[in-house]
């Protein structure tokens, strides 16, 4: 019986071993293994309802740092920075501004870079159970939070005379926000095929995601496409269930190159549109961003237009003055008056 309790020990002693080591291994793994922001990213962002800049603030996970536009553009508020910032530069404390910023964490930074243009995606952290993944495209110092990329299949589907693209689309985002999102319900692909342009609809599933690829059929045209796209933590599918063809497909828009921006090697476009965001070249640090909410909050709003334009309207204020004269309860009003400011009769003397 001692024999078989030692031999247990043993064994039990030896399990916590092996779970101590593979606890180490992986507290090592992430110290190794920590996020990077690209060059490209780094510096302030405006937008036109906040700044966002980008700054390698901390070693593991840095934080975002998010200066809203608040009252219409006219008060700069620091919603979401490190908490090591107030040691630097301490916040303002108002109605416009909370007690504490935000504290956002960025995560699984994933990009692809190219000679003009920098795209992929990254998680803003709010908290263990709160995140979203924001996808985006640089092109040219200009942000944009809808992009369409090449679609490659590892085993080619296409043949070798193919004249037409299919692009793969993303779940786009409303921006680097100060609270978490919802994911799209929908997204698109594109095919596009000389003049024509097919925007297929894909739907969120929560289908096990597949490699497939489907028919698309309209008319005499005919495309192998995609069965499902995976975008911010998200499966779409452009069919039910298990088929093998898009149903309903929707004919095809006009094709009109100017109307899209590709960057140098063609893997990627947009809408020719106005970016989501505009990177400052020349303001690239803390100090930079300090300096943009103190010009920007010494700003004072002018006076409101008065409720009634001037006019020449003659008051008769001879004849009030004579009436009021002997009024002692009114001469007793127009002392304390004389306190606030000039009567009507005075302004303009």
């Amino acid at each position: 019986m001692i024999c078989l309790k030692f031999k247990r020990l043993l064994s039990e002693t030896s399990m916590v071993k092996k779970v101590f080591l593979v606890v180490s291994c992986f507290f090592v793994a992430s110290q190794l293994f920590s996020e990077s922001i690209p060059d490209s990213l780094l510096g302030i962002w405006e937008a036109k309802d906040r700044y966002v800049f980008f700054e390698q603030n901390n070693e593991d996970d840095p934080e975002l740092v998010i200066v809203l536009k608040t009252y219409y553009g006219w008060y700069l508020d620091r919603a979401a920075e490190p908490a090591s910032y107030e040691e630097t530069e301490s916040r303002t404390r108002n109605t416009a501004t909370t007690r504490k910023p935000e504290s956002i964490k960025l995560q699984k930074i994933n990009t692809k870079t190219t000679q003009n243009s920098l795209y992929g995606s990254m998680n803003l952290v709010y908290s263990r159970s709160q995140f979203n993944t924001i996808p985006f495209f640089v092109l040219n110092d200009n942000m944009y939070l809808s992009y369409f990329e090449k679609d490659e299949p590892e085993d080619s589907v296409y043949s070798q005379n193919t004249n037409w693209t299919f692009y793969r689309g993303i779940a786009p985002s409303k921006g680097f926000q100060v609270s978490p999102q919802t994911v799209p319900s929908n997204i698109s692909g594109y095919i596009i095929d000389g003049t024509k342009l097919y925007d297929v609809r894909y739907w969120q599933s929560y289908m096990d995601y597949s490699k497939e690829y489907i028919n698309f059929t309209y008319n005499e045209d005919s495309y192998m496409i995609p069965k499902h796209i995976s975008s911010s933590n998200a499966n779409y599918s452009c069919v039910t269930g298990q088929s093998k063809k898009v149903r309903n497909p929707v004919k095809p828009f006009e094709y009109k190159a100017e109307n899209y921006l590709f960057n140098d090697d063609g893997s990627v476009f947009t809408k020719n549109e106005e970016p989501y965001m505009k990177h400052l070249v020349d303001k690239e640090n803390f100090a930079d961003l300090i300096a943009i909410v103190k010009e920007a909050n010494a700003r004072r709003k002018p006076d409101a237009d008065p409720l009634f334009p001037e006019s020449n309207l003659d008051w008769h204020w001879d004849l009030i003055d004579l009436l009021e004269k002997d009024n002692k309860l009114i001469q007793e009003v127009r002392e304390r008056q004389k306190k606030f400011g000039l009567r009507g009769k005075d302004v303009g003397k």
